[in-house]
């Protein structure tokens, strides 16, 4: 299973890397400039995302290959920029297979933890906590993009704007925060066992809103305050309680996953166009935007995922619930303004749904015995 999960993740960095695939000859002098490359520096925003393209490439090739992992991976790398040169208007920039291979490093570095080792947690308790781990990382990784902070006092104060001077209110944004909150709430009571855990959730909120401030390009408004404050209360003082509670806490999250994705219910005259091409919104835009969706689709489909499969017991049935309501959403977005409509999304369920597969099974020690580590 982590091999596919390996495999699958190359194909996705190919694809994303190659798109639209329309190669012509190289520029005259193109090359001159390509091995030149290597001393020009994109911007922060482009190595931070080629890190975090290779970070899980890496994660995942260490834990199954070992040091041999690096044969697949630095030949990617090399090889994917090299063919971007045949790429009208694609930038292909050795410095870039620096940052990949960066990336790579750090994602081979976690896979070396202890606690982030899925060989090493025999335990239904511990793989549930690894589980959580992934999705309350994914949470946090959304919350906290692009990482890169700030000591300038117009940023704190860009920062906190939304909040104190000019308050506005979603209620669909208010459901989305109170939803992911309370989720993360769940997932918290998977990882920490302390009678204290409630009081380390709080730290950690508290922490995740103090890191927004400092870093660039965020704000703090009052839908995500508020939202943080009804999910913790929602699951510690009312849903863990109940016997009802999961499955309230999974209709929640169907319903706030449906609002967000049919927002804001402007209905076309005329139906839009359904893309069969997978990424095709991710493509276009800001890359760094398109990796803090893919964090939060991330945690939201792994959480609804999981949440099913403790409920039902069946790992199929949650995977196959998860994707046919994705499909759904997509389906609706033919219909409404403000989506690109597109089978993106239910394929990330199916890959995260091997991901997390893959964690919960845990990997054989046998792996990386003969990995030649």
């Amino acid at each position: 299973m982590l091999k596919r999960v390996f495999f699958i993740i190359g194909l996705l960095i190919i694809y994303g890397s190659l798109y639209p695939f329309n190669f012509h000859a190289a520029p005259v002098g193109i090359w001159a400039e390509f091995f030149a490359s290597w001393r020009a520096f994109t911007g922060r925003g482009d190595a931070l995302s080629n890190i975090l393209l290779f970070a899980p490439f890496g994660y995942f090739g260490v834990l199954i290959y070992g040091r041999k992992a690096w044969l697949i991976i630095m030949p990617l790398a090399v090889g994917l920029q090299v063919l971007q040169v045949y790429l009208p208007g694609r930038d292909a920039n050795l410095q870039d297979v620096y940052w990949n291979m960066v990336g790579a490093g750090m994602g081979g570095g976690m896979a070396l933890l202890p606690w982030l080792r899925t060989f090493d947690l025999g335990t239904t308790g511990n793989k549930d906590a690894n589980y959580a781990l992934l999705l309350i990382g994914s949470w946090l990784a959304y919350r906290l993009m692009p990482f890169v902070p700030s000591i300038d006092w117009q940023q704190f104060k860009a920062s906190l704007k939304p909040l104190l001077l000019y308050p506005q209110f979603s209620s669909v944004g208010l459901l989305h925060d109170t939803v992911a909150w309370a989720v993360v709430a769940y997932l918290w009571s998977l990882v920490c066992r302390s009678q204290n855990a409630g009081l380390w959730l709080l730290l950690l909120i508290g922490s995740v809103f103090s890191l927004e401030v400092l870093i660039i390009k965020n704000v703090i408004s009052v839908t995500n305050v508020l939202g943080a404050v009804l999910g913790v209360g929602l699951w510690w003082l009312w849903l863990r309680r109940v016997l009802s509670g999961f499955v309230i806490l999974i209709l929640l999250l169907m319903l706030s996953l449906l609002l967000s994705g049919l927002a804001p219910f402007q209905l076309r005259p005329v139906p839009g166009h359904f893309y069969w091409l997978p990424f095709h919104g991710f493509l276009d835009g800001s890359m760094m935007i398109n990796i803090s969706v893919m964090f939060e689709k991330g945690f939201f489909y792994g959480a609804l995922i999981l949440l099913l499969q403790k409920e039902s017991g069946r790992f199929l049935f949650a995977v196959v619930s998860a994707f046919l309501l994705t499909l759904a959403i997509e389906i609706g977005q033919v219909f409404v303004y403000g989506h690109t409509a597109e089978i993106t999304d239910p394929l990330l369920v199916l890959l995260i749904a091997m991901m997390l597969k893959a964690v919960m099974n845990g990997l054989p020690l046998r792996a990386v015995v003969g990995s030649g580590r």
